[in-house]
C-alpha cells in the first residue's frame, strides 16, 4: 500500500469537501460569474485526482491477493 495514494485520497477528498461548501456558500448561480467557474474546476479536478487515487489503491489492494 503506497502512502502516496492515500495521502492523495485524503487531501483530494478534503479539497472537494471545501470546494462544494464554497460553491454552496456562493449566492445566486443564475449569473454566473467567474468564481463559480473555478469552483467548478478545482472541484472536478479534485475528483479526478481522488478517483485516480482510488482506483490505484483497489488495483494495488487487488493485485496483492
Amino acid at each position: 500500500m503506497k502512502r502516496s495514494n492515500i495521502r492523495a485520497m485524503f487531501i483530494s477528498f478534503f479539497i472537494i469537501i471545501l470546494s462544494f461548501f464554497n460553491f454552496e456558500r456562493l449566492g445566486g448561480s443564475e449569473c454566473i460569474r467567474a468564481i463559480h467557474v473555478v469552483t467548478l474546476l478545482v472541484c472536478g479536478m479534485a475528483i479526478g485526482i481522488f478517483l485516480k487515487s482510488l482506483i490505484g489503491f483497489l488495483g494495488e489492494k487487488r493485485g496483492k491477493s
